[in-house]
Parts: structure tokens; sequence; C-alpha cells
């Protein structure tokens, strides 16, 4: 009988001299019964590959060990019991049983230590992983910081604890070492992080190498009891208050709505809010993205005043409604004004957070440029790394003497309780010269009184509410054989949205970028998970977003994808990933460990290719007001430049060069490598100065760069009058870039489906090289049936193009959303009948 317990294992129970007589060392299938069946029966139950614990455990026994002919004493070698030894092994059987079997428990109590003491060791080993991944400190669970996880150390300072050596021992190229930035130092102050929370602490997420924790803002004054029901009657209302945003649908009647909108001075808003028209200016509930665009487009003045609801996120379609961005742009760099936001003192303090960190920037410690790039990246493109910092502060330069900050764009009015009011009712009273507006809060109603005349009462829960379907203004597909027309290019884009936030048509830019069928959605605008749906594309073939800078139209789409879908990879620095976690854990209200549970974060170095699907993604660093990224995919020798959000006119960086806002290296890299480079579709923004890029400095380019821009981010009528064709969003107008087919494409794409169809995602190799000779493909003409109920079911079939309509029992209950690839499977076992009929539609 041959025995499977190691040597190396019971030299920690037997003397060198016992090993080296060749002691017989029985089977753990017998009943161990030497000292060493604490081993055996470790072995029996833990595979060889386990917690590093338990390997140093046997490694540590095994030195102890002389070293055997055929090398037994190494982990994992197992050895025949020696035929000498049968009859050791006779003589002490009886004594070893009784002893085995009095040491039962105890050797269970045992094992129960050492699983336990695995899992503390595969916890830390995942934080030594974290840590590598974003050079952060390694500290005890119960450790309190002072900053967060994303803040750089105090000069000169190396964590307690931590694996990695300090700045000065790092990697250095030619004369200096990559590590401090060229720019002045800033402090926190007046920015999102202008203090944190002295008990904030290091945590670490148990999903392997992403972002833990972004920046703990200290909480404001009566911050912790923002929106937190404090009585039973307070839950309620909150519930209630869902079930109705739940229900809404602004193109159905309702007793309520119909009485609202019966009233000449309120407008239902298409994408959400409510539009109150006034003798002083209207009045706006709800703040939903894009909502200027519901103004410009219906012919209403944008407002100037906003009341923020209770509730100032929409869960269900994972929406801000107190997006201020855009209308606080509007009335500061159009109007000349500031916007007014009516509020709760708590949601004041928490908006004034998020505006912050959207017009400053993130603090000087949360900047990572000189992090972001590989120690092995060329000298050249090193050299050229932009100073975050100063390239922030010049686009928050005063424009016409005003100072580009919170305070100058945003001025709060507060609820607050009055005398004249009955208890429980709150004001907030708002003068002009020729009179005054004023909104009481009622608990579920708001009344707008001008001049003491009332004007319009609002529910509360529509200030919140989003319609469902929602507003969409992204061209959707006519008919459902536009969805089955279209087929995912093995290279090329498709553009979900190609204007600017101020353009009263279209929607934000955003675009999804193919490679050999699978997409990554950039910058997705707001609900384009939904538009994705009713097009017939399904979630699974669009598993990444690239997100290049937190800006309102950028992030927006982001954030309701990773809320909405199943897990999504997010591609982006990690400067501008911790910044968009920063803003929406604000904005959410969401812990701050589960939001960062809900994606996985690729941290990507400039310069440095990402992989994906047999293709590459480089990114470089844009010049905008906030940390932006731009990138080039390559695939079979073909290219694609996004510029994302910009500023390129040589003119203008020629400027920033000689006031040091940007080095020389900078400035050369941006005029060539950046945003200009040649490719077979150049994608391009354009705008105004020295936000975006001017149309005049594009004209200027050289005609072998010039012929393959398309421009995007901006209005149709800018675009018109300049030489570029401007993209068009729609699957219809997929721009598609030809390139050679793949090496075993076929095989490859049948691969990529059992990839994401759940019963084949956890297949081993063996067992998909089983499947693959199986398979077999069938086309259906439209119209044709595919099975009928009755047969029998033989055959698993996987929807790999097109659509198929599902009936049972004469009715079809998915004829509204019929099966699509790679969303569904369908089979019946095959000792069964099928219940249903499938045909192609």
């Amino acid at each position: 009988r041959t025995s499977l317990v190691s040597d190396g294992l019971c030299a920690r129970h037997c003397s060198a001299e016992q090993l080296a007589a060749g002691a017989a060392i029985p089977s753990h299938t017998n009943r161990c019964c030497c000292d060493c069946c604490l081993c055996g029966c470790l072995l029996s139950r833990m595979p060889l590959d386990g917690s590093s614990m338990f390997r140093k455990w046997i490694k540590s026994g095994a030195a102890a060990a002389p070293s055997t002919e055929d090398g037994a004493a190494s982990l994992g070698r197992c050895s025949p019991v020696p035929a000498g030894g049968a009859a050791s092994v006779g003589s002490r059987a009886s004594k070893g049983a009784h002893d085995a079997s009095e040491s039962a428990e105890a050797l269970q109590s045992q094992l129960e230590k050492l699983e336990e003491e695995c899992q503390k060791i595969k916890h830390q080993l995942a934080r030594v992983h974290n840590h590598a991944e974003l050079s952060i400190e390694v500290v005890d669970e119960d450790l309190t910081l002072t900053r967060s996880r994303f803040s750089r150390a105090a000069p000169g300072a190396t964590p307690a604890g931590s694996l990695l050596p300090s700045k000065e021992g790092s990697i250095k190229r030619g004369a200096g070492a990559r590590g401090a930035s060229a720019g002045g130092g800033r402090s926190t102050a007046g920015g999102v992080a202008s203090s944190l929370n002295s008990s904030s602490i290091a945590s670490m997420s148990s999903f392997g190498p992403r972002m833990s924790y972004a920046v703990r803002p200290a909480p404001s004054p009566g911050a912790a009891a923002s929106h937190a029901p404090t009585s039973a009657k307070d839950l309620l209302a909150m519930v209630q208050r869902g079930r109705k945003r739940a229900q809404y649908n602004s193109r159905v009647d309702s007793e309520e709505l119909a009485a609202l909108t019966g009233n000449g001075a309120v407008t239902l808003l298409p994408r959400g809010g409510v539009h109150v028209r006034t003798r002083h200016g209207p009045v706006q509930f709800g703040i939903p993205p894009e909502t200027i665009k519901d103004s410009l487009q219906l012919g209403l003045d944008v407002p100037k005043v906003y009341v923020v609801g209770k509730e100032r996120f929409n869960l269900k379609f994972g929406t801000n409604t107190a997006e201020f961005e855009f209308p606080a742009y509007w009335n500061f760099f159009i109007k000349g004004d500031k916007t007014t936001v009516v509020c709760a003192a708590a949601a004041a303090a928490v908006i004034r957070q998020v505006m912050e960190e959207v017009l400053e920037g993130p603090a000087e410690e949360h900047l990572h440029q000189d992090d972001e790039y590989s120690p092995f990246v060329d000298d050249s493109i090193y050299a050229a790394r932009p100073d975050l910092l100063r390239e922030i502060g010049y686009f928050k330069e005063p424009r016409n003497g005003r100072k580009i900050e919170a305070d100058t764009l945003l001025q709060f009015v507060e609820f607050a309780c009055s005398e004249e009011l009955p208890a429980g009712h709150l004001l907030a009273r708002m003068a002009f010269d020729d009179g005054t507006i004023e909104v009481i809060d009622r608990g579920a109603e708001y009344d707008v009184i001008v001049d003491d005349e009332l004007v319009a009462t609002v529910p509360d829960w529509l200030s919140s509410a989003i319609a469902d379907p929602p507003h969409i203004l992204m061209p959707m597909a006519t008919a459902v054989g536009d969805a089955i027309d279209f087929e995912a290019p093995q290279f090329g884009i498709t553009v979900l949205g190609a204007a600017d936030g101020f353009t009263a048509a279209g929607t934000t830019a955003g675009f999804i970028l193919w490679m050999r069928g699978r997409g990554i959605l950039v910058d997705p605008p707001a609900h384009s998970a939904h538009y994705l749906r009713r097009n017939g594309i399904s979630s699974r073939k669009i598993t990444h977003v690239i997100l290049t800078h937190c800006h309102a139209d950028h992030d927006a789409g982001t954030f309701q994808k990773i809320l909405l879908e199943q897990r999504v990879t997010v591609l982006t620095t990690r400067t501008i990933m911790a910044a968009f976690v920063r803003k929406y854990a604000l904005i959410s209200e969401m812990n701050y460990d589960f939001l960062q549970r809900l994606f996985c974060f690729h941290s990507v170095k400039i310069g440095e290719p990402v992989h994906f699907q047999g293709g590459s993604i480089k990114f470089f660093y844009s010049l905008h007001a906030l940390p932006c990224i731009g990138f080039r995919a390559e695939l079979a020798g073909k290219s694609i430049v996004y510029s994302s959000d910009t500023y390129y006119d040589p003119d203008g960086l020629a400027a920033l060069q000689q006031r040091g806002i940007i080095s020389a290296e900078r400035c050369a890299s941006l005029c060539t490598d950046c945003s200009v480079q040649q490719a077979d579709l150049l994608l391009h923004e354009a705008g105004i100065a020295p936000i975006h890029t001017p149309f005049d400095a594009l004209a200027k380019l050289p005609d072998n760069i010039k012929r393959s821009i398309r421009v995007i981010h901006c209005n149709d009528a800018r675009a018109a009058e300049s030489e570029f064709e401007k993209v068009q969003p729609g699957f219809e107008h997929t721009i598609t870039i030809d390139t050679e087919p793949p090496l075993h494409a076929e095989a490859n794409q049948i691969l990529q489906i059992l990839l994401v169809t759940d019963i084949f995602r956890k297949f081993d190799v063996e067992s998909i090289v089983d499947v693959l000779s199986v398979i077999t493909t069938r086309s259906y003409s439209a119209g044709e049936p595919i099975c009928k109920a009755g047969d029998e079911g033989r055959f698993l079939r996987i929807v790999k193009a097109g659509i198929v309509m599902y009936e049972r029992d004469g009715a079809r209950p998915f004829a509204t959303a019929p099966l699509r690839p790679p969303d569904q499977w369908f089979t019946v076992s095959c000792d069964s009948l099928r219940r249903a009929a499938l045909r192609a539609a």
C-alpha cells in the first residue's frame, strides 16, 4: 500500500535519526498510527498549492530532513512505504489507533485554527497586491490614518509596515528620480479634501488589485443626519416618495400630474425636473444631467434658481438629480451671473464639496502623474509628463475679473424654520429688486409663492423622479430590423453622442470603441446603457469603460453603467479614478467600500499599452481644466486616436510654455504626439478656447493629418462652418476601419461567446476543447422556425447574431424583449419535449 504523506511534513514530527533509519510512515488512509497523523490528515484535506502560511510551515519542517536519492523530502514529493517497514507499522497499529481516536477533537480544533490562519494570510496577500498596484501604505485594519490611501506620504517618510521602498529608494532615471512634481505645493484647503476625519481608515477591498478607499472628506456640521429618517413618519414619507418615483411616467396621465400640468406656469421637463415660470425668473425643481438642454429645446429660459429635493440621487436609473455643473457654467460663463441653490443645510455642504472638486480639481496630494508612468517607458515620454497642478491652476485663473470657484458660481439659500409657518414647515426666501420668491417646504410638497401669491405646488418626489423609460435624444433603432442587421465591426466606433454640454440638440459626446466584435464605452452619455439595450446590444459585449475625466458630461453615464450593469472594468489613471470615487461617493451618499466593490479598476500607465482583443490602447494626458486622458488604439496595423477634451493651439501652447505652465517637452508632445497624431481615424474635439480646441487651429494641421479628422463635442453650426466633418450618432453611422481578420477567427469568436455564457464561463481548457468539437453554426431566414413546441430538446442553442422570438402556449411573453446575442441561451434536456416554439425574427 502506497503512502501519500509527504516526507517534508513528517520531518516536523520525526527526528532526523528516525528518518535516516528509514522509519516507516503510515498511510493517512489508515487510522494514522504515529505522531505524523496530523500531517497526513492535513495533506488529505488541503491542496498542495494551499496558503503561503502552510507552505512556509512545511518548508520549515522539511529543512530538518536529509535529502533522499529521489528528492522525496521536498513538498509534493510522495514516496511509497518501504517494504521493510511493514512490521514496524503492525507493531504500533493498536496504540496508534487508540491515540488517533482520543485526539480527534484536538486535531479538528487545530485544523480549524489553521484554516483561520489561512484566511488571514490570504487577506494579507490581497492587501500586499493592492499595495503594489496603487503604491499605498499597508497598515493594520485598526490603524487610523490622517490621510487617504490615494494621498502621498510626507516627504522622506516611509510608513511603518510598508512593503515598498520609499521615494528615495525607487527606480531613478538619468540625473533625477521620478517622483516629486515640478509644481509648487498647495494645501487641501478649499478643496473637497480640505480636511480628513482623523478616524478615516485605510481599508482594503477583498476583490484583489483595485482601488480601495478614496478621500473621505470630514463631515460637515449636520451632514451625518443628511436624509436619514429620524422618525417612523419620515421613513414612511421616504418610502412613499420612492414608490411614486418608481411608477413615474410623464407620458401617462395621472390625476396628480394632470392637476400639476394644468397650471400654465408649470412644465414637466423630458429628462426630469419641474420648470416653474415666475415674474422674477423661472424656478426649477430637480436637476438631472443635461437639464439645460430641455429648457433650450422647449424655448424656456434656463433657470437661475434651483430647488433641491429631499433625495438628490435616483437609484433606479443611477442618476444624479442635483447636477449643478452645467447650469452653473451656463449662468456664469454665458449669462455672467450666479446660480441660486435652494436646499437644506446638509445638502448645501455636499453640493459645495462636489463643485469644489470639479472646479478646483484634485488637491496636490491626490495628483499622481509622476507615478502613472512605467519605469520602463521612454525617457522622452516621461520628460513630457504634465504638471497637473500648474495646468489646473491656469484654467482657474479669473475670467473678466471673477475667480472661478464654488462661491462665485453658486449661492445657497437654506430652508429654515419661520414663526410665520406651522410647525414642521420650512421657508426659503429670495429677494429681488422688484419683489420676492418664497419656497415653502410642507414635507410632501413645495409651495412657490411669488410676491405673496401662490404660483404652483410641486410634489417633492418629482424633484428626483425620472420618467420610465427615460428621455433619450440619441437616435433609436427605427425598427427591429436595424438591430438585427447591425454587427459589431472588427475595428471602428459607434457614436452615441457628439454634442457639447451647451448645445440644445444632441447628446453629450461619447462612443463605443469596437475591437474584434467587443466594445469599450468611452465617456458614455447619461442613459446610454438603456439606449444600448433598446437597440439590442448586449451588456456582455461591452464590459469595459474608459473614463477620460470627471466633468458631468463625461462621467454621468459611467456611474450609471457601474450601478445598472454587471461588474464592469474601468480604464483610467489613478488620479482620475480617485477623483471619480470622491465625487460620486458624495453625490450618491454610498459607502466608500460598497461603491468600490461595484467595479474593477484597471490602473493604466501613460505610454504603456493596454492589451484588448488582440489590439492595444496607449493613453496620454491631454491639456484640460481637470486631469484628462486621450488614447491611441491600434489593431492589425490600423489606428484610431481620440483627443478627449483638450486645448490644442501651437501659438497658445507656446505662450503657456513661456509662462512656465508647461515644459518645453510637454509643449512639443501636445503639438505632435498627443491629440494630433497621424492615424486612420482621428476623432478630435472642438470648441471654444482655452478649455477646448478652436477650429482654426485644426485647419492649420498638415494635410496627411487633416484628412483623417472627424470632429466631436461641438455644435452642428460651428462644425458646418469648418472644413471638417462631424461624426453622427447612431448605429447606422458606425465608422468601420478595415482590418485583416485574426488568426483562428471563427474559433476566437466562438470562444468569446462561450466566455459570456454562464454555463461555460468556468470551464477549463480541456472541457472547452470538447465543446468546440461538437459546435455547429446554423443560419435561419427571418420568420423561419427554429424549433416547435413538442420537439425533443436535443440541442443547446446560443444566439450568435440576430433576434429569436420566443413563443409559449401560443403567446409571446418575450415579444417586447426577444432573445438577443449573447444574452440568452435556451434548451430542453434531451429526454423531454420543448414547451416553447422558437423562430428567427
